[in-house]
């Protein structure tokens, strides 16, 4: 990534430059997750979600749209690299709503060393998800402005990223330290892009954080957040409604085909 590209990166998160340290680790976290969606309406309406980097920087920051886990931590972690941070990639299990079988390793974040300790920071998670990169070594309870996370320890080695609810610990997803490959990557990105049983296949979710929480729009309902709390939910019309919706929350300018927008409001 050249100098010109992470300064337009940078820009796109509301940013004027960035160090390496952990407080910078956490600014870029919180710009990047309050300023750049979560939505997966490519995979929708059957376009590939192509994973080239060159490809996701025209994406994300010349024509301004959002992605998921695969498009949007690949890229973060290209800025994260080129700013001097070293960096890992690792496969997670989705265990939001408490799924009866063990799911597959289908969500991407990166480990980032920071001095001798290794954080988790990730952001393309749809869920409650931290704002704060975590040390994974750090087992205490940290509060991110939104609640309280933490990161426990599982029988098998794995980790789990939780969030207290009014229900109690809630699990978000799991995740090893065991190296993956581009190709792991690839796989996985292909099976949550292409395979009618994934769940980004035909149900529309957009979500991005703000000062207070975080908006959300899953199909046609729109809610937010204070915190983790849902305050306020209402139901927008598919069509120019939901079009002009995304414009004014997300800051989203589709480039759809009218074959395309029939596929995102029939499917």
């Amino acid at each position: 990534m050249t100098t010109n590209s992470i300064s337009q990166y940078l820009e796109r998160i509301g940013l004027h430059d960035s160090k390496t340290g952990l407080e910078s680790l956490i600014e870029l976290q919180q710009h990047h997750i309050e300023n750049i969606p979560f939505e997966n309406l490519d995979v929708v309406v059957g376009r590939e979600i192509d994973l080239d980097r060159s490809y996701l920087y025209d994406k994300i920051i010349h024509r301004g749209r959002g992605g998921y886990c695969f498009e949007l931590n690949l890229l973060y972690a290209d800025l994260l690299a080129a700013l001097g941070f070293t960096i890992q990639p690792v496969l997670g299990r989705v265990w939001l709503r408490n799924p009866p079988n063990r799911p597959p390793r289908n969500h991407l974040a990166h480990l980032v060393k920071v001095n001798s300790d290794l954080y988790i920071t990730d952001v393309g998670f749809g869920g409650l998800a931290p704002r704060i990169p975590l040390n994974i070594h750090d087992t205490s309870v940290k509060n991110d402005n939104d609640g309280e996370i933490r990161i426990q320890s599982l029988i098998n080695g794995e980790l789990m990223i939780q969030r207290r609810t009014d229900n109690g610990w809630a699990n978000q997803y799991s995740f090893e330290l065991a190296e993956i490959s581009e190709d792991d990557i690839q796989i996985s990105n292909f099976y949550m892009s292409r395979n009618p049983a994934s769940h980004f296949y035909k149900d529309r979710f957009l979500g991005k954080f703000n000062a207070h929480g975080r908006i959300g729009l899953f199909n046609n309902k729109f809610s937010k957040r204070d915190g983790i709390n849902v305050v306020s939910t209402e139901v927008v019309n598919y069509g120019d409604d939901w079009i002009e919706k995304l414009r004014r929350e997300f800051n989203i300018e589709l480039d759809f085909s009218k074959d395309e927008y029939n596929i995102l409001f029939e499917r």
